[in-house]
């Protein structure tokens, strides 16, 4: 499993699973870095994003070494990616929105005749955001050729300027500005082209390269390993950042974007599955852990100590209660609620897919 950004390439670290990672001198390419460096959150963010880094594994090419001060790991395109895949991922990097009674408005190119992205997850729409943070479970699951299955944190922001997110309020009715983050299993067709391939993404000197591996998965019943990560807007700046494991890994320049995205108005939290029905008939391709949300969060796959950024930099309480599930017999998403013990908000996710589960 990989962590994806539905978002470049010099000899390298090798890894046991055969990813060949190169120590790239970012400010050499990007030397308004120096100039601009990384933002600093507020302490109580930092306190918890450094408590974050200790629960959660490394990548494996880190077994044997790691990059040097002002450089960023940067992982090399497999060539034995299969594009047809990478064209189905990138369709599907439009997410949509949820629409009323647990339905989900799609763009037409995310339900083809080559495949359908279906999802299940849970989303807040209760104020204006600068940011959300989430544990994001990781599972290795056997995906069918040419799918994939990813659990993610999305925000998105919308235009309509008579939209006001208040607690309870239904979500925009469009979100034309998005950034999501994830982690991504393929089936062994390496359908990495994520990340920086699609451009715009600026990298950060980080000890984590997009698209490697991570050591450790989650055991049913057993330990479970999580990836936190977060995506924050710098206030003093037209920058939205992603950070993993509490080290900010890049940003986007608002430039990127269409239109203007100096906030967010919508978070949200789960699985998405690409099923191509070979034969009309729904593959087995596990969503999260491959276990329903009814199996409890011992065996479910959970995104967990989900946080809101508020307007000053600081992570604050938030719950995502509303779900969006568009093929409920084959995955399915169930807030759990807040976690006294672990703090912030739960929500579990998932299923195993199946021939019939659609009918």
């Amino acid at each position: 499993m990989t962590i994806e950004l539905c978002l470049y390439n010099a000899p390298g670290e090798q890894s046991d699973n055969g990813d060949v990672i190169d120590c790239v001198h970012v400010y050499h390419h990007q030397p308004e870095l120096k100039k601009h460096p990384s933002p600093r959150m507020n302490v109580t963010a930092m306190a918890a994003a450094a408590a974050a880094r200790l629960q959660a594994r490394p990548q494996t090419w880190q077994k044997y070494g790691s990059c040097p001060e002002g450089t960023a790991p940067i992982r090399r395109a497999s060539p034995n990616a299969n594009s047809e895949v990478v064209e189905r991922v990138l369709r599907a990097s439009p997410f949509g929105r949820p629409g009323g009674a647990g339905k989900v408005v799609l763009p037409e190119s995310m339900d083809t005749s080559k495949g359908k992205v279906e999802v299940a997850a849970a989303y807040a729409c209760n104020a204006p955001y600068l940011g959300a943070r989430v544990h994001i479970p990781h599972w290795h699951v056997n995906v069918h050729p040419d799918e994939f299955s990813m659990n993610y944190l999305l925000i998105g922001y919308t235009l309509d300027s008579k939209f006001r997110p208040f607690p309870g309020h239904s979500p925009p009715d469009s979100l034309p500005n998005q950034i999501a983050v994830g982690l991504v299993n393929d089936g062994g067709v390496h359908n990495n082209c994520f990340n920086l391939d699609c451009g715009g993404f600026h990298v950060q000197p980080s000890p984590y390269a997009l698209g490697g591996a991570w050591n450790g998965v989650s055991q049913l019943g057993g330990d479970r390993f999580t990836i936190p990560v977060s995506i924050h807007r710098d206030p003093t700046e037209e920058k939205w950042w992603v950070s993993v494991k509490g080290h900010d890994i890049g940003y986007y320049p608002e430039s990127v974007f269409d239109t203007r995205f100096p906030e967010a108005f919508y978070v949200e939290m789960g699985g998405r599955v690409l099923n191509t029905r070979p034969g009309g008939k729904h593959t087995t391709t596990p969503m999260g852990s491959g276990m329903p949300p009814c199996a409890g969060w011992r065996f479910a796959a959970e995104a967990g100590s989900y946080y809101a950024v508020n307007y000053n930099g600081v992570i604050s309480n938030d719950w995502a209660d509303r779900t969006v599930v568009t093929t409920p017999g084959c995955y399915d998403a169930k807030p759990r609620g807040f976690d006294k013990n672990k703090g912030g908000y739960f929500v579990l996710f998932g299923g195993p897919g199946g021939i019939y589960c659609d009918k």
